[in-house]
């Protein structure tokens, strides 16, 4: 797992385990306001992404003392204490300046994230003392599936490292695009042990050169929709950053046991399912047009009234 120590103070040791983006450019002011700055004692930690006015979703080994301290020993997962946190929206910068300031008055680990040893489940909501100004991202109706279908060009994001080995910080968040991939894929790249296809998704080229990496734990992974993104999953881990054949992976947060829980706590974090699309006007107006015709045509026999009706719904 990609984890950085975040601060020690006095007798408390925080551990917060990152990611960042490798291979990807410098986000312009106000693109990203819901991307969190998530900070651990005034130092940066973590990245997040606010899915609702009150509550900030980032990993769970972001916010779990036995995820980091003693992973897989204690059988349910320990938050650190809110007051060690604070949460910074709408900033593109690493030192979180000229953003949105929130303390935060609850933390919550996935009950499950310790039992599947740190890695499934992977996330953490974070309850701000008070909501944001900031527009939510939501996380993807369930009709929304296919956004994020295999070979679906997702976004990344986060305040994290720009090389592979996790030595550039940069000063301005990142992002970078990069295609779903299968299940199967990259249950190869990374063994049935260690990819969950219930609670995992992955993200990556074949050949590697853009990804998640130091700093970037519990970023977002937008999928396109329509004039816009939604949210599919969080940064997690990955073998190294930017790997060839190790994509990166990410918390499943739209469908399976973690969007159980999520609904659970923040049940608005969802996007609302896609409504049918009504009839097109203009086949209602052919309709109307071969009603018309028919009764028109009434006095020139059977086959009039056919070919009548045929040319008006043809148009």
């Amino acid at each position: 797992m990609r984890a950085v120590l975040a601060a020690v103070v006095a007798t408390l040791a925080i551990a917060a385990p990152a990611q960042a983006v490798v291979g990807g450019k410098p986000v312009p002011d106000g693109q990203f306001p819901y991307v969190a700055n998530v900070r651990v004692m005034g130092a940066f930690g973590c990245t997040g992404t606010l899915i609702a006015p009150q509550w900030v979703m980032t990993a769970g080994h972001c916010g779990s003392a036995t995820g980091s301290l003693s992973q897989g020993v204690v059988p349910t997962p320990v938050a650190w204490p809110p007051q060690a946190y604070e949460i910074v929206l709408n900033t593109v910068n690493a030192d979180g300046s000229g953003g949105e300031t929130h303390s935060v008055s609850q933390v919550l680990v996935d009950s499950d994230y310790i039992v599947t040893n740190g890695t499934g489940n992977d996330v953490t909501l974070m309850k701000l003392a008070e909501p944001s100004k900031v527009a939510p991202m939501k996380i993807a109706a369930v009709g929304e599936r296919a956004s994020w279908n295999p070979g679906a060009l997702t976004t990344i994001a986060g305040f994290g490292a720009t090389s592979s080995d996790g030595s550039e910080m940069p000063e301005r968040m990142q992002s970078a695009q990069v295609p779903i991939v299968s299940d199967g894929d990259c249950a190869k790249a990374y063994g049935d042990g260690s990819f969950d296809a219930k609670t995992m998704v992955c993200a990556g080229y074949p050949q590697g050169g853009t990804d998640t990496c130091e700093g970037d734990s519990g970023g977002p992974l937008l999928a396109p929709v329509r004039g816009g993104f939604r949210l599919a999953g969080a940064t997690s881990f990955g073998e190294g950053c930017a790997e060839a054949g190790k994509p990166g992976v990410y918390a499943r947060v739209a469908e399976g046991p973690i969007r159980e829980w999520l609904g659970t706590v923040a049940p608005d974090a969802f996007a609302p399912e896609p409504v049918a699309k009504k009839p097109a006007r203009k086949k209602k107006r052919a309709t109307r047009r071969c009603s018309r015709r028919r009764a028109h045509a009434h006095a020139r026999g059977k086959r009039a009234r056919a070919r009548s009706c045929r040319r008006a719904t043809r148009r």
